[in-house]
């Protein structure tokens, strides 16, 4: 007792190298040792009465209850932050209550590598192991967002040491919206309120994306001033994959129309499992397990002894690629209807099964749309009399109707897949080369079309109209050659049947054209005769008429001759024309010349029908390059066509003019009348050799018909165009047109 009495433990306690000190129930600083002192940046004598709350703030928020007593005061460790160095380092501490009401306050300096305590309880390699051995990711910031304290795995993300990254700034390292969120909590936290937690995307240095869920918690001292803001992370890109496949494959299955289902083989095959998107069958997978109904109840009732007997057969292994069973169609009754299902399953497990249920209800009811289209196809092709196939581009036959098989007399079988060349079709055929020819061409997208003969032994040729056509695909290849045969023998024996009897007609037309020819100019001696006599004995130049009477007889006699001579001169004529021996002598002549002279040749005969008689020309029409003979003789033919057939009173109008719908403009005559009109069934007729028109009023007005069609070949000669426009009680325009290149402008 002696000696312990004669140790001084104040000097051993103000010597003691961890940093300790003495407090009250309110907070004061009873006695510090120097090391303590030290730690805080003062002496010993100094802190004596301070409050520890102006040295020291703990986390948590205060820790000394001012107005508690002394029992209040209970035992705790933590991090404690200097305040009055301004550094705001955390430093371990150990609060321990003593029986009168008094506390010891032991910090460890993890500075000091010297101190024994430090090295026991909390010395630096224990921290720094400690919060190393996380799998979280740490850092600790001072208020200005100073770091302070990183463990390896923080300091991993930037592939450095942990001290290199202390005293950064915060925003120097973490992305902006960590290091934005970071501040924003700052900005909102409170000591009522210190913690915060957020999931944040954190950008990698290789482009890809890492999550962490952030806990960050805030340090404020008894004053509330913020001292320190650690935050603590989570990696959680593997959980967010996860969650993203997760929600990727749902989204996927329930768009798929692929469906699980699992159930029992026994009994109505009862359903134990079913995939969330069964809904697409009209089909609720609670409602099934509450009403346990088994696969046997959904199925239409023709079909569930097959499904029996699918089930029975599938093999008894739980392993789907060991011996995968055929899958089976059946039959889904509906709201609506029924769908078309297919079941691919297997065995999982002593009797029960899984599988997957594809909806094939539009493949079942296309392909039942393609085989009634098909049938019907069939259908038309082999009930035509034509022959048809169908051909690969590259000429391989794959599809022939009846008609063809039949003409063939093969079998389908016998000619499918062969090249198209050498099929009975084309045997003994000389044509083979432009077959070939032709098939590369149609596979180039060209038509095709030419006539051929078959030769069958020991029956006569047939004549065949033969085509092909390109078939194109939805991108416009050609997929397919369409092969067409029309017999036409007998369309081929009447054409040249036609042929002959038109040559005959033609031979005949010859004849009877000479015939006219010579019979014309045959006549021609009599009537000049006729007419020189007639106007001899008219003149008397060999003395007077002994009685009168015969002078009407001489002037009969003289008209009616040379209206034989007209009709014999257009006979003539047209007999020229059909010929082909029409001759043009042209020269340059002014169209009032020629109007004039028509007017001329014209005037008696109106002034006899009592018609009156006009011309109408433009000015500065150009001069036209034609046989003038022949232009007085169309205006002529067509003006006494016109006087002839209109009544006393009326009026006939001869035109020349510019043709407004030609470019270079060319030139029209145009000789109108008021007469009793044509009607439609004769506006062609009229053109022909002999042709009238049938009304009494044209019938009685004389004539053969020759006058049109001499005046149509002859305006056709010239290369223009001859046109007639009437109708009955309307009149008659006949309009004549010359081209462009037969007016001359200028002098």
């Amino acid at each position: 007792m002696g000696r312990a009495e004669a140790i001084d433990w104040r000097a051993v306690f103000a010597a003691s190298p961890a940093p300790t000190c003495v407090i009250d129930v309110h907070g004061g600083v009873i006695v510090a040792n120097n090391a303590f002192a030290a730690l805080v940046g003062a002496t010993a004598d100094a802190l004596l009465d301070q409050r520890i709350d102006a040295l020291l703030t703990l986390d948590g928020g205060p820790w000394i209850q001012t107005e508690a007593p002394a029992a209040a005061m209970t035992a705790r460790s933590g991090v404690a932050f200097l305040s009055a160095v301004g550094d705001g380092r955390g430093l371990p501490y150990t609060l321990s209550p003593l029986s009168d009401g008094v506390g010891i306050l032991s910090l460890s300096d993890v500075a000091d590598e010297h101190c024994f305590i430090c090295k026991v309880f909390s010395s630096r390699d224990k921290f720094r192991t400690a919060i190393d051995d996380q799998s979280e990711v740490i850092v600790r910031v001072a208020a200005d967002l100073t770091v302070t304290l990183v463990n390896r795995e923080f300091a991993a993300l930037f592939a450095v040491p942990p001290r290199v990254l202390i005293d950064r700034h915060l925003r120097d390292l973490m992305p902006p919206l960590s290091a934005a969120a970071v501040a924003a909590f700052i900005a909102q936290a409170t000591p009522d309120n210190p913690a915060s937690s957020a999931e944040e995307p954190w950008p990698c240095r290789d482009g890809h994306e890492r999550w962490f869920s952030w806990r960050r918690y805030a340090v404020f001292d008894v004053t509330g001033r913020l001292m320190a803001v650690q935050a603590v992370g989570r990696d959680t890109t593997q959980r967010r994959m996860a969650e993203q496949e997760r929600r990727r494959l749902a989204a996927m299955i329930a768009r798929s129309p692929v469906l699980g289902l699992g159930w029992r083989v026994d009994g109505r095959m009862p359903i134990d499992y079913a995939a969330g998107n069964l809904a697409r069958l009209e089909l609720d997978r609670e409602r099934l397990a509450q009403r346990g109904l088994g696969l046997l109840d959904l199925v239409h009732p023709d079909d569930a002894p097959a499904l029996r007997a699918w089930v029975i057969t599938c093999p008894e292994t739980d392993d789907p690629d060991a011996n995968p069973s055929q899958p089976l169609s059946f039959r889904l009754p509906t709201a609506d209807g029924e769908r078309w299902l297919t079941l691919n399953g297997w065995r999982s497990g002593a009797g029960r099964m899984e599988g997957v249920l594809t909806d094939v209800t539009e493949q079942h009811d296309n392909a039942r749309a393609l085989r009634e289209r098909e049938r019907r196809f069939h259908a038309i092709i082999n009930s035509a009399s034509d022959f048809m196939g169908l051909l690969t581009p590259d000429g391989a036959l794959i599809e022939a109707n009846d008609a063809a098989l039949r003409f063939a007399n093969v079998d389908a079988t016998a000619v499918f897949g062969r090249p198209f060349w050498e099929t009975p079709w084309w045997t003994n055929s000389s044509d083979l080369d432009t077959l070939r020819a032709g098939i590369q061409r149609a596979a180039a997208g060209e038509g095709v079309r030419f006539e051929t003969i078959h030769r069958p032994s020991g029956r006569p040729s047939i004549h065949v109209d033969f085509s092909l056509r390109p078939m194109r695909d939805a991108s416009g290849a050609v997929s397919f050659l369409i092969a067409e045969g029309r017999e036409i023998t007998r369309y081929k024996k009447t054409e040249a049947e036609l042929l002959s009897a038109k040559q005959q007609a033609e031979a005949a037309n010859r004849s009877k054209t000479q015939f006219l020819a010579v019979m014309s100019h045959e006549l021609r001696t009599p009537l000049n005769a006729v007419l020189g006599y007639s106007e001899v004995i008219q003149r008397g130049l060999f003395g007077p008429i002994g009685n009168e009477r015969y002078a009407g007889y001489i002037d009969a006699i003289h008209s009616s001759g040379q209206h034989l001579l007209d009709i014999t001169d257009d006979i003539l004529e047209i007999s020229r024309i059909e010929l082909g021996v029409v001759e043009l002598f042209e020269e340059v002549v002014a169209v009032a010349d020629l109007l004039t002279r028509s007017a001329q040749m014209l005037a008696t005969r109106a002034e006899e029908a009592r018609v009156d008689l006009r011309l109408d020309a433009d000015d500065g029409l150009p001069r036209l390059l034609c046989d003038a003979r022949r232009v007085v003789q169309i205006l002529v033919n067509v003006g006494v066509n016109a006087i002839k057939f209109t009544p006393a009173g009326g009026c006939v109008r001869l035109e020349a003019r510019r043709a407004p719908d030609s470019h270079p403009s060319g030139l029209l005559f145009a000789i109108h009348d008021t007469g009793s009109g044509i009607p439609p069934s004769d506006l062609t007729k009229v053109w022909e050799p002999f042709g009238q028109a049938g009304n009494a009023h044209i019938s009685g007005a004389g004539g053969v018909g020759l006058g049109l069609a001499i005046t149509k070949a002859l305006v056709e000669a010239h290369g223009g165009k001859a046109e007639l426009d009437s109708a009955p009680g309307r009149g008659t325009t006949v309009t004549l047109r010359f081209p462009s290149n037969r007016c001359l402008d200028g002098d």
